[in-house]
């Protein structure tokens, strides 16, 4: 299961179908692809919250990444309900990356290229983490 979130600010600049694709790849070789994955791409204000929570850096930072025992619930489906649970179908997640929206959008800039390769090469960086 891949499960592909983000603020409406950023709808017009993904495509989930090629995000799902990408990560599909990625699992494929990390996990045999037996395991899925939570993606959330916000803004810097929700992942500056989350890298002072977990990281104590109050700043706001491209990726973070949790990776998760096979039995581990994950951060975000520990809030949801057992029947949203039931129908997500959330089982062997990896782990799970937020990614800031305007982080990507101002290195993609600063590296001359556009919006979806750099959002590429962050999630390759983030599924490393998750792969340890």
């Amino acid at each position: 299961m891949i499960e592909i979130r983000c603020d409406e600010k950023w709808e017009n600049l993904i495509n989930k179908s090629e995000l799902q694709k990408i990560l599909t790849i990625f699992l494929k070789y990390l996990y045999a692809g037996e395991r899925g994955i939570s993606l959330y791409i916000a803004n810097d204000a929700v992942i500056q919250k989350l890298n002072r929570e977990f990281r104590g850096k109050d700043c706001p930072t491209d990726i973070l990444s949790w990776a998760y025992d096979e039995d581990d619930p994950g951060m975000f489906e520990a809030q949801m309900s057992e029947a949203e649970l039931e129908n997500s179908e959330s089982t062997g997640v990896a782990g799970e990356l937020v990614l800031s929206g305007e982080r990507v959008s101002q290195q993609a800039t600063e590296n001359g290229w556009d919006f979806e390769t750099e959002l590429f090469r962050l999630l390759a960086h983030g599924c490393a983490h998750l792969a340890g």
